[in-house]
């Protein structure tokens, strides 16, 4: 298992606090990132000026990169020409001539045969060289598992959020040699921030993390560290996607990644709190404005 950066913030102001990136440490944290070896990014072109901010960086062909795209940004999704020129916008605010992975944004697009079939035209023609898809729900996921092109699968997973144990998808995935990204490991960053800045909407949150609170005093570590080896114990995840606000915040991160004390530690008794969680809290597009 490896990390992945989540670029999002290097463009626009996310998260529940809309925070960004500051520009002049954007060459450091991809610098740090290179040197404790983090070789993949991931990006999109919705994601303000992320992809020509990673362009800029001098040393960016060192990094795997992931875009994404959506069948929404066409006028006509049967049309191979824009497609192909949408694309090519994403490979020249990148500076570079291929993409290591291309994402569905919309797992909707799955169901879209022609707008497939043309990606997987452009694939051939090397604009990029694995097609995936980022999902939300258990059936997507589902969805994905069987359609032979789709090689990269970018799902939800945290401590709370382990619908996908319940189906088994990470033995099937496995089984079909799909590659998986694990993102929101920290519930977009909501778990590690105090209650009074969640949203309305994420008041049924608050009992939850009482309890992971309550573990952690008793474990004796930080609540990154927690969190972060929760998701990294699932052995069948490739890639943990980690979204940062600071150069700080990715350093942390690769502290508690790097730290082997929890490694042995069974999480299995504090996930029976943790079931049935609603939709509404486990799903960040769901989520009301504060």
């Amino acid at each position: 298992m490896k990390l992945c950066l989540g670029t999002v913030q290097f463009g626009l102001n996310y998260g529940i606090e809309k925070k960004k990136v500051e520009t002049n440490e954007i060459d450091k944290i991809l610098t740090t990132a290179l040197k404790n070896g983090i070789s993949m990014l991931d990006t999109a072109q919705n994601y303000g000026d992320s992809e020509k901010i990673i362009g800029k960086f001098k040393k960016k062909d060192n990094f795997k990169i992931i875009s994404k795209i959506s069948s929404t940004s066409l006028n006509d999704t049967n049309n191979l020409e824009q497609l192909k020129k949408i694309l090519k916008n994403s490979l020249d605010n990148l500076g570079i001539s291929s993409l290591d992975g291309l994402l569905l944004h919309k797992p909707e697009d799955l169901k879209n045969i022609d707008f497939l079939n043309n990606l997987n035209i452009l694939k051939k023609e090397g604009y990029f060289l694995n097609l995936g898809v980022s999902i939300y729900l258990p059936d997507e996921a589902n969805l994905a598992l069987e359609i032979e092109s789709i090689k990269y699968i970018q799902i939800p997973y945290n401590i709370l959020d382990t619908r996908l144990d319940k189906i088994n998808f990470f033995e099937k995935a496995k089984k079909k040699n799909k590659i998986i990204f694990a993102r929101s490991i920290f519930l977009q960053g909501v778990l590690l921030k105090k209650h009074s800045s969640y949203p309305n909407s994420l008041e049924g949150l608050k009992k939850f993390d009482n309890l992971i609170e309550d573990e952690i005093k008793k474990v004796g570590c930080s609540k990154l560290s927690f969190l972060l080896n929760f998701a990294r114990s699932n052995k069948n995840i490739d890639y943990l996607v980690v979204g940062i606000e600071s150069l700080e915040n990715l350093e942390e991160i690769i502290e508690a990644y790097n730290n082997t004390e929890l490694q042995a530690y069974n999480y299995n008794k504090l996930r029976d709190n943790f079931i049935n969680i609603p939709e509404k809290i486990l799903n960040p597009s769901l989520w009301e404005e504060k």
